[in-house]
């Protein structure tokens, strides 16, 4: 068998393995098998790295290496051909018996690394693990002096999931052609082979497409954002995305491009208005949120620009799926549209959502004919799933199930676990964000198959992807920030296989992994060393307690209790404690001496209801669940973001609690603090009740509270209920806010269930 050698000179002297100590290993995603031995193997200047010709044109992972090695250790690659696999080495073994065309085994000993795989691809996987098996320094992006050595090893690996995926939102926010490939290669650094581009939204067009140059000379350009008053643009030439499309697949990636239909679509639009339902005229959008501008679906104009324009996305990108949106798109303009209403009486379609359905089902078959299939968001089921699509369900799990049921394929992404423009930490110690807090731990959390679904209906389920939304990303830096660290717990989701996972291991890994962010000079999210200052119930003692923790474990936690700042000769936490009084409590966290965190601050009022049983007659959804049982009575308010991990959150429900107090207790005044984030569907109650009781039964007239804020107000906003009174002795507390239950007829998700949330209750 012919094998072709590729020399590597490095100026290192070689050393055999002659020690007797494991060395711990840190590989993310977690491989299906590892065995470390005693000793170690070290590259040097006469190693050389063989493949055999089976894997035929391997260039570009040869430059891969290359570029890793010269990068960071300044060696000058030398190449020769030979057919002897010799002592210090580096083999990339054909082995057919590797059956999954993504997995690899790699085994180092004291006379070198061979690498078998079955394909190229499983060749480039088994490289990403040797990097991680190389000192951190390998991950440099400039000439240090370090030791390439790696632990002698067995590794077995495949992945999971097939599907694997990442996606990144470039129609809010632009970002550069340079910026995408650094983002390539985040993806391939944690094994993931699926790049969802997202590229047409109402707030910007960024492709060219030739036949409509209106797309990119008007569309791909908005005055302002929100307000800020800064025209923002840009857009991707076709040469960029052959460019970038060629950068990806060298290292394995598929692009899957996203043209956003029917709705989301007033870029588009306004540069060609006549395929609306009005007529227009539009501008780009500025605004985020849902727009009720949507391509008029009674219109065949309408459907021969999406064929052209998908034809031109065809030609440029080589993937077997292409991404046709389907999300949020209100049906306001089609009722009211006269060819909408006509093609839903022609086509014997009962109404505006299985128009819907007909619009999807009409480009899939187009599509279908150029062997293309469709991705869709799960509102695609609305009305009547297109006979072939893949389905991408993010407003939970319950899409999912659904398609799945129906043998249709799925990719999880639920908002819980998979949306990375959630904050990852307390709000407060973060840059504005969108959701409800997705720590490293709780992506780590996820399962992709439900456990609603049978062993044959899992199958279905190709994998899963954490979604990027760009609103509040302005800089590729902030893109940087949340992906990073989370796309790692991601990688282990979706590659290992569930007996192999270990929140703890991993934690433990991400030690190593944040090393190599540091030498990669990346903007990565350090929120997994925060403080995170809480309170929990005691059972024995029945009483609430301030706890903290970090997600990172290995750390320790020092606070102040008297307003200063707290540092590594502040009071030590240990384990939970009481507070007799309103305490303002400062916490860090530091390793080795080393600072690690933020610093976290709380203030916990004490108050008569701290602490206190309540009870709930509407369940908070667990999606935003403040703390959980004791969150409305625990002395911690939230800040001006609902989404903070200290408002509770009601979805369609009123708030109807009662408080026990205990025993008799005197009282002049209950306050409690909600939000309004109108664009998130969040609004304060109408109103807000109070009343009093002895027994827990019988309630006097309650005192009312009326709201004075208009739901259509704009931005976030904290408002307080206070009611003052004459004292009184009371054992029960009853409050209850009126919820306006559904999104009104003006905002973009009428008819969607519309939340209360609420912070605390506090009694004085």
């Amino acid at each position: 068998m012919k094998k072709i050698i590729f020399v590597i000179g490095i100026s290192l002297v070689f050393i055999s393995c002659q020690t007797n100590t494991k060395k711990d290993v840190s590989i993310i995603p977690e491989p299906k098998s590892v065995e470390v031995q005693n000793g170690e193997f070290i590259i040097n200047d006469e190693t050389k790295l063989i493949y055999d010709n089976e894997f035929g044109n391997i260039d570009n992972i040869l430059t891969y290496v290359n570029n890793h090695l010269t990068k960071s250790s300044g060696a000058e690659i030398k190449t020769a051909v030979g057919s002897n696999v010799n002592e210090n080495s580096i083999y990339f073994k054909f082995d057919k018996n590797i059956t999954n065309e993504e997995g690899y085994q790699l085994q180092s000993n004291t006379d070198g690394i061979t690498i078998s795989a079955s394909s190229n691809i499983g060749i480039f996987y088994g490289v990403q693990t040797l990097l991680q098996l190389l000192p951190t320094e390998i991950f440099s992006q400039s000439k240090i002096d370090f030791d390439l050595i790696i632990p002698c090893i067995n590794i077995s690996d495949e992945p999971r999931f097939k599907y694997r995926g990442v996606h990144l939102d470039v129609g809010r926010h632009f970002f550069t052609k340079e910026d995408i490939k650094k983002y390539i290669d985040y993806l391939a650094m944690h094994k993931i082979n699926k790049f969802h581009w997202h590229l047409t939204e109402d707030q910007g067009w960024r492709i060219e497409i030739k036949k409509y140059p209106k797309l990119t000379e008007i569309g791909a350009w908005r005055k302002e954002s929100m307000g800020d008053e800064k025209p923002h643009g840009g857009f991707y030439t076709q040469e960029d995305v052959k460019e970038i499309v060629k950068y990806a697949q060298d290292r394995f990636i598929t692009i899957i491009p996203e043209i956003e239909m029917p709705g989301h679509s007033q870029a588009a639009l306004a540069a060609y208005p006549e395929l609306s339902c009005t007529g227009g005229p539009f501008e780009v959008g500025t605004v985020w949120g849902v727009i009720k501008e949507v391509y008029c679906a009674g219109n065949e104009n309408t459907f021969e620009f999406l064929e052209d324009v998908l034809t031109e996305v065809i030609e440029l990108f080589p993937s077997e799926y292409i991404h046709i949106g389907g999300d949020e798109c209100p049906k306001e303009r089609w009722h009211e549209c006269k060819k909408c209403q006509s093609r839903i009486k022609r086509e014997n379609l009962k109404d505006e959502h299985e128009l819907q359905s007909y619009f999807i089902t009409r480009i899939e078959n187009f599509l279908l004919t150029k062997g293309k299939k469709i991705i869709g968001w799960d509102e695609i089921l609305e009305g009547g799933l297109a006979p072939q699509a893949t389905v991408m369900s993010w407003r939970g799990i319950e899409g999912g199930i659904a398609a799945a049921k129906q043998n249709h394929d799925v990719i999880m992404t639920p908002g819980s676990h998979c949306y990375f423009d959630h904050f990852q930490g307390d709000a407060a110690n973060e840059p504005h964000a969108f959701g409800s807090k997705l720590t490293l731990s709780k992506v780590y959390s996820y399962e992709p198959i439900p456990e609603e679904l049978s062993q044959d209906e899992g199958k279905y389920i190709l994998g899963a992807q954490a979604n990027l939304w760009t609103e509040q990303l302005p800089e590729f830096k902030n893109v940087e920030y949340m992906l990073l660290p989370r796309i790692a717990a991601l990688s282990e989701v979706v590659w290992t296989t569930k007996d192999k996972k270990d929140l703890e291991n991993f934690i433990k890994k991400m030690d190593k992994q944040f090393e190599r962010y540091e030498f990669l000079k990346v903007n990565y999210a350090k929120s997994a060393y925060n403080v995170n200052i809480g309170t929990e119930f005691n059972e024995t003692s029945k009483t609430l307690m301030v706890a903290m923790s970090a997600e990172i474990s290995n750390v320790n936690i020092f606070y102040t209790n008297d307003g200063s700042e707290p540092n590594d000769k502040s009071i030590k936490y240990i384990s939970p404690f009481i507070i007799e009084e309103s305490t303002k409590i400062k916490a860090v966290s530091y390793k080795n001496k080393n600072l690690m965190s933020k610093t976290t601050e709380k203030d916990i009022k004490i108050h008569k209801a701290f602490g206190k049983n309540i009870t709930l007659k509407f369940p908070y959804s667990e999606k935003y669940t403040g703390g959980g049982k004791y969150a409305l009575v625990d002395g911690l308010n939230g800040t001006n973001s609902f989404a903070d991990s200290f408002w509770q959150g009601f979805e369609g429900d009123d708030l109807d609690a009662i408080i026990d107090l205990g025993n008799s207790t005197k009282i002049s005044s209950v306050e409690m603090n909600f939000n309004q984030n109108n664009h998130s569907w969040v609004f304060l109650p109408e109103f807000v009740e109070i009343s009093f009781s002895k027994d827990g039964v019988n309630f006097n007239k309650p005192i009312k509270i009326l709201n004075d804020i208009d739901p259509k107000y704009a931005g976030s906003i904290k408002k307080k209920f206070t009611s003052q009174f004459n004292i009184v002795e009371v054992n029960y507390i009853k409050v209850y806010a009126k919820n306006i239950g559904k999104c009104p007829e003006w905002h973009s998700g009428a008819g969607g269930k519309a939340w209360i949330f609420i912070d605390e209750v506090t009694v004085n």
